[in-house]
């Protein structure tokens, strides 16, 4: 079978809704602007949820975000 897939918590989801994104590069590692700081792919955004940015999915023009449970949660770009 496949591997569960886990539920993102209410506050995770809401971080994600809430954040500011206000510029993206699809460079190497990919970057975006997020609430007024630079954040690289693989860097936590939210220390207490333990929120990571995952990178940007340029087909589906989604900004991916996983956090320490392994749920992930994307928000268009």
């Amino acid at each position: 079978g496949g591997a569960a897939v886990v539920e993102a918590s209410p506050a995770f989801r809401a971080f994600v809704a809430n954040v500011k994104i206000t510029g993206t590069m699809q460079s190497s590692p990919a970057r975006i602007i997020l609430n007024g700081r630079l954040a690289r792919a693989g860097d936590v955004v939210d220390s207490a949820l333990g929120i990571v940015f995952d990178g940007i999915d340029s087909e589906k023009k989604q900004l991916i975000f996983k956090d320490k449970s392994g749920a992930i949660v994307t928000k268009k770009n």
